[in-house]
């Protein structure tokens, strides 16, 4: 509740101010906050149930905070500069993704066989 703000003007539902940090190997690659969505939950629960029936345990993706995926990354560092060496996920990477007031979630890259 301390964390929640007003949706943009013309949104509906809950918004909330949750800065969300990501670092790869220590290093943060990624920031934002939960606030700037363009769209609320409660606004994309409404347009995924258009004409159908959701149930308990359905999952609903909402993407990546701006400035969250390396294929993002990568494009707008490019445009600023030509030499740029893209980054990506290497096996051994040890990624942490971290929100306000909810925590840390810290992983990391295996190679995974049956």
């Amino acid at each position: 509740e301390p964390y929640k703000v007003q949706p943009a003007a013309g949104h509906i539902g809950d918004c909330y101010s949750l800065n969300m940090t990501c670092k790869v190997n220590g290093t943060q690659v990624s920031a934002g906050n939960f606030a700037s969505m363009h769209w609320t939950f409660a606004e994309i629960i409404e347009r995924v149930s258009y004409g159908v029936q959701l149930y308990p345990g359905d999952i609903i993706g909402s993407g990546t905070v701006g400035t969250g995926c390396f294929l993002e990354l990568n494009g707008t560092a490019r445009i600023a500069d030509p030499n740029h060496k893209d980054q990506w996920l290497n096996l051994g990477d040890e990624i942490e993704l971290e929100i306000t007031a909810l925590g840390k979630l810290s992983n990391s890259i295996v190679l995974y066989h049956s």
